[in-house]
């Protein structure tokens, strides 16, 4: 947030319901720190309000599920993802998902998923069912651990290595499959060749006999990636088509998808 728009807030708070417009900017600074966070006297010094009062408020927006707080610092809250998922499930921009996907030559025939990236995990989106849908993949809401899926490699590896590392400090790599990713040191091995070869597989990760490609969908280059879209197909059904063409298609999609999720055709 710029200094022109934090004088814009203090004037602003003299609205009718300051508290909301108080709250409201500090979600946004929040939001801008990322995952480094804020604390509330960095916060009261930029809205030029008391300490105490910025206190107040950072104390409701965290016992809503806003913020969060760790060592003394404020980072979004998993409410905010639940209401963005609330907001994207009804967005037109899942309606253009669905489109997109329809007129695609090969991606109409498959099944195909919109995730977002959450901690370690990954949430589903949407769901669209080609000609060929395969019952044992996320639906709409579900959760997957991001190591074992194609759409959370993919974003992962959007964010520095560190920011990757260090959200996976102390975690426990749980295997879906024999094939499933077990450790940290495995996961970046992965992300590292997956950049370089422009997509992202779950290859029986999450349940044999299936695979996923995905991409992420970017919005600025070289900034994190909020989601990731896949593929998904039986792998005897993979082995008979071009991955090549499957990924561009993928891509076009994702290009179609970004700044932010906005609407374009293919």
């Amino acid at each position: 947030m710029t200094a022109e728009t934090v004088t814009d807030v203090g004037a602003n708070a003299q609205s009718s319901v300051p508290a909301i417009t108080r709250g409201m900017a500090i979600l946004e600074l929040v939001a801008a720190a990322g995952q480094a966070g804020a604390s509330v006297p960095e916060l009261a010094k930029s809205m030029n309000l008391a300490k105490s009062s910025t206190a107040n408020i950072c104390a409701a927006l965290e016992g809503e599920g806003m913020l969060r707080r760790s060592d003394g610092r404020l980072t979004l809250g998993r409410r905010i993802l639940s209401l963005a998922g609330d907001y994207l499930r009804s967005a037109d921009q899942l309606a253009e998902f669905y489109a997109l996907c329809r007129r695609s030559r090969l991606i109409s025939r498959e099944a195909a998923r919109l995730a977002l990236l959450d901690g370690t995990d990954v949430l589903y989106l949407a769901r669209y069912e080609g000609t060929n849908p395969i019952r044992l993949t996320a639906n709409i809401g579900d959760r997957f651990p991001a190591h074992v899926t194609a759409t959370g490699k993919a974003v992962l590896a959007t964010l520095p290595d560190a920011v990757v590392e260090d959200r996976y400090r102390g975690k426990t790599f749980v295997p879906f499959t024999s094939k499933s990713l077990t450790s940290l040191t495995d996961l970046m091995a992965e992300l590292q060749t997956s950049r370089q070869r422009g997509y992202f597989m779950d290859d029986e990760e999450t349940n044999i006999g299936v695979v996923c490609f995905a991409v992420p969908v970017v919005n600025i280059p070289g900034e994190p990636a909020q989601f990731a879209i896949s593929a998904t197909l039986l792998k005897a059904r993979a082995d008979e088509l071009d991955h090549a063409e499957i990924v561009s298609e993928l891509q076009q999609i994702a290009r179609a998808l970004a700044n932010p999720l906005s609407s374009h055709s293919l």
